[in-house]
């Protein structure tokens, strides 16, 4: 994990979170595509998981990307049949082949 935030968080849920991220993890609130787009620039994400507003930033810039929070394609992910959704749908974004097609930006 490079990255992780919220939208609409409190202040126990930045404590809580701070608390399970190794040094050197961004941990950001809110942030607008443009921000996002900067942070995948800098950290180089392999795959990113957000909603569906930042799905077409990532998709541009070449980066696998999973909409967590909105299950109309896919889901839901919790529970132990719902780590097998989840685990399939990663494969899928981050394998398939489409990424061939495209070069990254820091390529």
């Amino acid at each position: 994990v490079v990255g992780t935030g919220y939208e609409f968080a409190h202040k126990d849920d930045y404590t809580r979170t701070y608390g399970m991220l190794k040094e050197g993890t961004v941990l950001y609130d809110d942030p607008t595509a443009f921000e996002l787009e900067e942070f995948a620039k800098v950290l180089k994400p392999d795959l990113m998981g957000a909603g569906v507003k930042e799905k077409y930033v990532f998709h541009k810039m070449g980066v696998p990307f999973r909409q967590m929070h909105s299950w109309d394609y896919s889901g839901p992910y919790h529970g132990v049949d719902g780590f097998a959704v989840f685990a399939r749908d990663m494969d899928i974004a981050i394998n398939s082949p489409t990424w061939d097609l495209m070069e990254t930006p820091w390529s």
